[in-house]
């Protein structure tokens, strides 16, 4: 073979010049890559001179002996240090935390309806928002014919409002029976009540002052039916809340709106199959939620949940789980003190209900390690800290329910969706899902009422 196909240089490094370029190249990624000592290198021959076998028994020697000799340095006098004793209030607040999280508590059980004669509802929907994504809704809900037979529903708002959304959808085929008042509303129909005449410009995605006074007339005339007894219940499509609030100062949304216009106290209730849970305070500033919060209210709502678990959800000796306000429930008072003063002695006053309460637990682990499934429901003390894990666990199939009202409300979980309106996009199922709550509500109602009317006489007519 010839020297020009030779894989392996022929001579002395030195004498190839190429050969010392590659080195000195392999030198610096060598230096680059390992950072400890190099060792020594031989400069006779290009060979590696190796550390004598005594000279390096020797180092290691001397290392072990300089380690020995630190181990037993004496760094100072020995100590016996003991633990100081638990304070009364440490040792109740460990004993509490063991027997909150170590006790199985059993939801309770689901009560079976009585034999009581029930009445199809009658059940009044807003438009909500009139360029987002409400009338859509309505429209993907009521096409199923057979929620004919299991309601009667009532959209109160404007047949050109609707015919404008129609169009939108592609949807020209479907039509509503249209009534001037709430006398001309027919079972097996799909109702609309013209509730104004006005012509509305419409556009859709935008939220605009129009669009959400108009909204809030649909809110009204719903209002002013279930006070004459004309419906049975309101089923309210999205809103935007900013848009409203500059034709009325100070609107929050529907549940303030409604507890102010029936007088009521009420509760914000998320519900879906897997979960419930509620907030002591609705749309608060998270900045003004520890100030908004009492014993008396904290108790309020504790007892309008547990009424609402067994009235309106069928629910025997309901199970509650009440949530800290601060991270991990104030750990004693460290990191807050409204556990201890406010939330643990309205816990103390509920238990007159014939309810489980336990808490407050700290809302960090609360739902990730699965204690919400031990609960019929969580009481959270501001919004995001049960919605937040509610949307993550239930987003499209949960339904908002607002306790205590006079009137069965319920709700879509989530907003106005501006940005699918008039696409033919929107997710129907959270509508439908509050549909159905309503009329089970309704239903839940009368049959908890006929049971609890007279017990006394109840007792007697069994003899």
């Amino acid at each position: 073979m010839s020297d020009k196909k030779e894989n392996t240089p022929q001579g002395d490094s030195d004498s190839n010049p190429k050969n010392d370029q590659n080195k000195n190249r392999n030198r610096n990624r060598n230096r680059n890559r390992n950072r400890k000592p190099k060792e020594n290198i031989a400069a006779s021959d290009g060979e590696k001179a190796s550390a004598k076998p005594e000279e390096e028994a020797n180092n290691n020697r001397n290392k072990n002996r300089n380690r020995n000799r630190n181990r037993n340095k004496q760094k100072g006098p020995v100590k016996d240090v003991k633990a100081s004793p638990l304070s009364d209030k440490e040792s109740t607040f460990l004993q509490e935390q063991s027997e909150m999280f170590s006790e199985n508590v059993k939801p309770g059980e689901i009560q079976a309806r009585t034999a009581v004669v029930l009445e199809k509802p009658t059940i009044g929907i807003t438009c909500g928002d009139l360029n987002g994504i409400g009338f859509e809704l309505i429209i993907k809900t009521l096409e199923n014919k057979e929620i004919l037979d299991l309601c009667t529903p009532v959209i109160f708002s404007s047949s050109k409002v609707a015919s404008y959304h129609k169009n939108a959808l592609d949807k020209r085929e479907f039509n509503f029976f249209i009534c001037n008042s709430i006398e001309d509303v027919r079972e097996k129909k799909l109702n609309l009540i013209n509730t104004w005449e006005d012509n509305v410009e419409l556009n859709l995605g935008t939220p605009t002052d129009v669009s959400g006074a108009y909204a809030l007339k649909s809110i009204d005339a719903a209002i002013s039916a279930a006070k004459e007894g004309k419906i049975d219940a309101i089923l309210t499509a999205p809103i935007n809340k900013h848009n409203i609030a500059q034709s009325l100062e100070g609107f929050k949304g529907h549940t303030g709106y409604l507890s102010e216009s029936f007088g009521d106290d009420v509760l914000m209730i998320l519900s879906s199959e897997e979960l419930k849970v509620a907030t002591v305070t609705g749309h608060v500033p998270i900045s003004q939620v520890a100030e908004s919060l009492s014993i008396e209210k904290i108790t309020r709502s504790i007892e309008l949940l547990a009424q609402s678990l067994k009235r309106d959800f069928c629910i025997v000796n309901p199970s509650i789980a009440v949530l800290g306000l601060n991270p991990h429930a104030g750990e004693i008072g460290t990191i807050g003190v409204e556990e201890e003063e406010i939330i643990k002695p309205a816990i103390e006053n509920a238990s007159a209900i014939q309810a489980i309460v336990k808490g407050p637990f700290p809302a960090d682990g609360f739902f990730g390690q699965g204690y919400d499934t031990k609960f019929d429901a969580v009481l959270g003390m501001y919004h995001d800290q049960v919605l937040v894990p509610f949307k993550a666990l239930a987003m499209g199939r949960g339904t908002n329910f607002t306790s205590g009202l006079s009137v069965v409300r319920t709700s879509p979980d989530h907003g106005t969706a501006m940005h699918l309106a008039g696409k033919n996009k929107a997710n129907e199922h959270s509508f439908r899902s509050a549909l159905f709550t309503a009329i089970d509500v309704v239903n839940n109602r009368k049959a908890f009422d006929e049971m609890t009317a007279n017990p006394i006489k109840k007792q007697n007519d069994k003899r």
